[in-house]
């Protein structure tokens, strides 16, 4: 009986193991998830000239500041645009506080000149 007793616990501590894992996973997901709505939001706007043009930060490294730059186009929402990437960075920041993830800890230049190419803002060197 004391076997079997032992053999359960042994059992049960490895799979709390798996499902905390799988939490882990998922969260990835969803920030997979909200980036790439966040990417088709940006999609959806064209531009047709380079004053249209413009960047904002996303995201949160685990030692703070942006993971890089969005590039769009003024002609879509831009405080709905604002709005989604703020959720994204909330939702980065305390997966990375919950997970003790670590990060290299560089800061990406913003894009210094932007420019309009078939209906798309780019960085220009």
């Amino acid at each position: 009986m004391k076997a079997y007793f032992i053999l359960l616990i042994f059992t049960t501590s490895f799979a709390g193991c798996d499902d905390v894992k799988s939490d882990q996973e998922l969260t990835i997901l969803e920030l997979e998830k909200q980036l790439q709505e966040i990417y088709a939001f940006i999609d959806n706007g064209a531009c047709s000239q380079d004053s249209e043009c413009s960047f904002m930060p996303y995201g949160s490294k685990a030692c703070g500041g942006p993971q890089g730059y969005l590039l769009f186009s003024s002609g879509i929402d831009v405080q709905a645009l604002h709005k989604m990437v703020e959720k994204h960075r909330i939702a980065e920041e305390t997966y990375n506080k919950q997970n003790r993830i670590i990060s290299d800890c560089s800061i990406p230049a913003p894009p210094e000149k932007l420019a309009c190419e078939d209906g798309k803002c780019i960085q220009i060197q």
